[in-house]
């Protein structure tokens, strides 16, 4: 994983820290949730499958530990969502997989909506 900070909406992620923080509050990642948080972070506003994670994960195509994967994305909802039981960053896509969601887009889209209307 290359040593980096990355922003997506509020979210702020120092790779080589593994800390991220959310709205001024900074935590600390395990190694394995700062590569899945990494992942699904230059993946960006794009649904990831439980097969591409665990492909970057552990370098295998068929993720048969994808419980192991929720266990991963239950950790850090904990640590970076508001209300962890209903998350706003990192979305399931049931049956796919995961998004995070930068909520920049989202009123960038709210905007340009808003505009075409006037």
């Amino acid at each position: 994983m290359p040593s980096s900070n990355i922003t997506i909406g509020p979210i702020r992620f120092d790779t080589a820290r593994g800390e991220v923080s959310v709205d001024g509050k900074t935590t600390s990642l395990t190694a394995m949730e700062s590569v899945v948080l990494y992942f699904l972070a230059v993946n960006a506003n794009h649904v990831c499958t439980d097969n591409q994670i665990g492909s970057y994960i552990w370098r295998v195509n068929n993720v048969e530990n994808s419980s192991l994967l929720k266990v991963y994305i239950r950790h850090l909802r904990y640590k970076i969502e508001p209300d962890p039981s209903n998350p706003t960053y990192i979305l399931t896509i049931p049956g796919v997989g995961y998004m995070l969601v930068s909520h920049d887009l989202d009123e960038a889209m709210q905007k340009t909506s808003a505009n075409e209307l006037q």
